[in-house]
Formats: C-alpha cells, sequence, structure tokens
C-alpha cells in the first residue's frame, strides 16, 4: 500500500473552511486503485490550524496517475486560497507493517 500526505497550515479561524472543502470535494474516491481519504487536524496548535491530508492508495502508480488526472487538476483549479501559510509539505510513504483488531499483522 502506497500512503500520500500532505501538512497544511492555515491562519486560525480557517480550519472549518479547509474542512468544508475537502468535504464538497469527491472525485477521489471514484478513481481506480484509491483505498481511503482522511483529514487529520492537529490538536493544540498556538497560532494557526494545521491538518495532515492522507490518502491511501493501491499502489504508487495509481496516486501518480490521479495527480495526472482531469479530475485532479479541476479539484485544485483556482490556485491556493489565500488564508493558507506558506505551501503544503508533501511526504509519500510504503506500508511495511500494519496490524488491525483482528489481531494478525501484515505487510504490503
Amino acid at each position: 500500500m502506497f500512503i500520500a500526505t500532505n501538512l497544511i497550515k492555515v491562519k486560525t479561524g480557517y480550519g472549518d473552511t479547509l474542512e468544508s472543502m475537502f468535504k464538497a470535494r469527491g472525485a477521489v474516491q471514484d478513481h481506480p486503485g484509491f483505498v481511503s481519504f482522511e483529514l487529520w487536524k492537529m490538536t493544540k496548535t498556538p497560532d494557526h490550524e494545521e491538518f495532515l491530508v492522507v490518502t491511501h492508495w493501491e499502489t504508487e502508480e495509481h496516486h501518480q496517475t490521479w495527480t495526472r488526472s482531469d479530475a485532479f487538476r479541476s479539484a485544485h483549479a483556482g490556485g491556493p486560497p489565500d488564508f493558507l501559510i506558506g505551501g503544503g509539505e508533501f511526504h509519500t510513504y510504503e506500508v511495511v507493517h500494519r496490524l488491525d483488531t483482528s489481531g494478525v499483522a501484515a505487510a504490503d
């Protein structure tokens, strides 16, 4: 499994706006190889609000295909909102070990 993350910082008071923007989107779940999406909000940030966008993909190739798709371009059209602080911090990961409530460990 392939994980892509994007750390996004927004001005205080704009977290709800960012959350609404992500909730209004939706094209990603129909893309081949998409597994799941999560938006994490950091607790206790003193001078801004911070979010981590986490998407799970079957493979890195599936994620790359998404980032080159018309749906991706449409979702990111118009440039970044003015309440963002800096650019996002994008990182990718490969799941090498996973344990769930079944107690069965797995590696992808």
